[in-house]
């Protein structure tokens, strides 16, 4: 399962418009959680949305996750 920037961002941002609906899915979706791929570019996006919104710490917990979750396989993009 392909995850991208704004699902991540609305599992993760309590005022996004879209949380309630992302956890709820979230929640369903880890009782037998499928293969989640994921991009250097949606790690990106991520960490600057995150930094921009002065939640620098968000930011570095988010990213820190991307990067060593055995469940997330990250694709690099060149």
């Amino acid at each position: 399962m392909f995850i991208d920037t704004s699902y991540i961002i609305a599992l993760e941002a309590v005022d996004d418009q879209n949380h309630l609906r992302a956890q709820e899915h979230w929640q369903q979706l880890i009782v037998s959680i499928p293969p989640l791929i994921t991009t250097s570019y949606i790690f990106d996006e991520v960490v600057t949305f995150f930094n921009t919104k002065n939640r620098h710490a968000k930011a570095v917990e988010l990213g820190n996750l991307l990067l060593t979750s055995p469940s997330i396989k990250m694709i690099q993009i060149d």
